[in-house]
């Protein structure tokens, strides 16, 4: 069982992600766009939105060039399936506060859980589900929070 704890930037637009005291990945979101980029693990990763109407992401390599994988959002229910090289892994929160998440295949589940008042860090529980994945559910998380702030 591994863990890494996550610190969202003030702007919000940047979560670093820690091995205990140490830096081990970055995901930076665009203010204007819902396009994302992303490293964890050695999983270089760019996440580029179909558009306002097609609700959707597409996993690309950092380059942008190759597409590894996308996001299909069920927006009212606040879910998504994560599908990264053939395999599909479901989104979906555990509270009904989003202070905790979850992402699973059928044999693995990360566990993702924020905390404090502003829910602008937290904690990543995991065995063998590729950074590649965690960095998905990390953007999946902002994306509906976006979604939700503007909603309000």
């Amino acid at each position: 069982m591994m863990t890494l704890t996550w610190k969202k930037s003030f702007a919000g637009n940047e979560i670093r992600i820690f091995r205990e005291k140490l830096i081990a990945g970055i995901l930076k979101t665009n203010t204007w766009n819902a396009g994302a980029y992303g490293e964890l693990n050695g999983y270089m990763l760019t996440f580029k939105s179909l558009g306002f109407w097609k609700t959707g992401t597409k996993i690309l390599d950092i380059e942008g060039k190759t597409e590894l994988g996308n996001i299909s959002y069920k927006v009212w229910k606040q879910k998504a399936e994560i599908t990264y090289s053939g395999q599909s892994y479901i989104f979906s929160y555990s509270s009904w506060m989003h202070q905790k998440w979850e992402v699973k295949d059928s044999q693995e589940t990360a566990i993702f859980e924020s905390k404090g008042f502003w829910k602008t860090e937290g904690a990543i529980t995991y065995d063998d589900i590729p950074g590649a994945v965690i960095l998905s559910a990390l953007y999946v998380h902002n994306y509906f929070s976006r979604m939700n702030s503007a909603a309000m």
